[in-house]
């Protein structure tokens, strides 16, 4: 399997996406806080709109795997000791270590299928009663052996391709701990070719010190540059060593990492919620924190020195500095009432598809009227009810510049956007 990623806005040949289904119905409102979400989501409604995404993807030319698919592939062609070396490491995770060998005996498909939506222990007439499992009955919570992933709809996190490899993360949090395992596996075993990691499950093994580490964090902007966030998310442990032991080693061309040290809150929980590149000199981002320097500070790494925190400098400064003529398009416009409105719904969360082709959610309004009003980019909406959908979809790619709105009511309230939903394999 290919990688290569070499910045945020070549046009994207193949990526990553799940569409949410079951994982979403099996959650709760007793579920919310530990699965990270602020409410229950409809599946219907969000599938429906996460197909509106692909369909622009795939308009635009871009090869769309799904990531459940990918992982089914990966069980059936595995080697037996692999398997069960995955399979080993997700009970552990949720502390039922005695369920490998029972899992191991599910049809293969349908081992994939609990992997992802979850298992209920009466999905598992075999499995023995634990005092985990009778404790967790006698507090209430739902009787599940392996908790559902509805987190995994955002395939940027779990893993980021980086240059001509990819690197595996290790989520902050335990809801979605198991989401790296399961990529990783379906992106060495899927294909005949497996995908070159760089920084994978050993390499967390042997380094106690890493604490966490998410794909939403990572923002290749050229060979020479990396901008990552340093969030609620990733850790600054984890950014120092990985830029130590990987990411200066493994690419000679790689001068500076900018580290970007940000408030340790929900509402931005890594970079892209507040930064996107959308054309080859051009980021959308929330501009109190990126252009004023609101609650932000910026560390740079690089090879063999000290780290240095730029005293005065900005996200944006920093930009200019190394791209030359740098313009940010502030998300929600010029009125903070909407640049905070509109940061939480994801209008700084774009995906761009070639330079000057971006998709964003179609209720994030000023941002999209900024972009056309100011920017020269030309709307081109698609939602649900619309038969004409081929036609605007032909209508944007012969666009200089489009920025593609979709219905996302549903999808947004899962606090993510079309980036968060992506992970690029090949681009350029």
């Amino acid at each position: 399997m290919q990688i290569k990623v070499q910045s945020e806005v070549d046009p994207l040949r193949r990526v990553i996406v799940h569409r949410p289904g079951p994982e979403i119905v099996r959650m709760t409102q007793y579920e919310l806080e530990p699965l990270l979400f602020d409410d229950i989501l409809a599946a219907d409604p969000a599938g429906d709109e996460h197909d509106l995404m692909r369909e622009i993807l795939e308009a635009e030319g871009v090869e769309v795997l799904e990531i459940t698919e990918l992982l089914d592939a990966a069980v059936h062609r595995a080697p037996e000791d692999q398997l069960a070396d995955l399979v080993g490491r997700i009970c552990d995770l949720a502390g039922h270590a005695h369920l490998a060998p029972i899992l191991l005996q599910l049809e293969r498909s349908a081992l994939a299928r609990g992997l992802v939506e979850g298992l209920a222990w009466s999905e598992l007439p075999e499995a023995p009663m634990t005092l985990a499992r009778i404790r967790g009955r006698q507090l209430g919570t739902r009787d599940m052996a392996l908790s559902p992933l509805p987190n995994l709809m955002f395939t940027r996190d779990p893993c980021f391709s980086l240059f001509d490899r990819i690197g595996m993360g290790r989520m902050a949090t335990g809801a979605r701990a198991r989401e790296p395992l399961l990529v990783r596996f379906a992106l060495t075993f899927a294909e005949d070719e497996p995908a070159p990691f760089g920084f994978h499950q050993a390499d967390w093994d042997r380094h106690p010190s890493f604490r966490s580490i998410e794909g939403g964090d990572v923002l290749v902007l050229s060979e020479r540059f990396l901008l990552i966030g340093c969030s609620e998310r990733t850790t600054p442990q984890t950014i120092e060593r990985m830029a130590e032991v990987f990411l200066f080693p493994s690419f000679p061309a790689l001068e500076r990492i900018h580290a970007v040290l940000m408030p340790p809150k929900r509402s931005v929980m890594h970079l892209d919620t507040v930064l996107t590149q959308i054309d080859r000199a051009m980021f959308l981002g929330h501009e109190p924190m990126v252009a004023q320097g609101v609650d932000t500070a910026v560390v740079t790494l690089q090879r063999d020195r000290p780290c240095r925190l730029r005293e005065g400098e900005t996200v944006l400064s920093i930009l200019d500095q190394e791209l030359g003529g740098v313009i940010l398009v502030p998300c929600g416009g010029d009125d903070p009432l909407f640049q905070r409105r509109e940061q939480w719904t994801d209008g700084a969360n774009a995906v761009c598809l070639r330079p000057g082709h971006i998709l964003l959610y179609s209720r994030n309004r000023r941002t999209t009227e900024t972009l056309c009003q100011r920017h020269g980019f030309v709307e081109k909406h698609l939602s649900l009810g619309r038969g004409d959908r081929a036609q605007i979809l032909a209508e944007g790619r012969r666009q200089e510049r489009v920025v593609y709105t979709f219905d996302g009511a549903e999808l947004s309230r899962a606090r993510g956007g079309a980036r968060c939903m992506t992970m690029p394999l090949i681009r350029g």
